[in-house]
């Protein structure tokens, strides 16, 4: 085989897996994510200062007598 032959082989072959990986990642990145989030899963937050109280709107004394 001439050495352009052999180039042309292997050119042809990165082809194919690359158009293989491409459509595999196309099919698989759905499943997987179904897979992956299927379980459910919590957040907690150990805190142990209480988060502070909002001020309380200002009271606005009835002007209209």
């Amino acid at each position: 085989m001439a050495f352009k032959d052999v180039l042309s082989l292997c050119g042809r072959i990165g082809l194919i897996v690359t158009a293989f990986a491409f459509v595999a990642g196309i099919v698989a990145g759905p499943v997987l994510e179904k897979i992956w989030s299927s379980h459910p899963t919590t957040v907690t937050q150990n805190d142990t200062v209480p988060s502070p109280v909002p001020p309380a709107p200002p009271v606005q004394a009835n002007a209209g007598g």
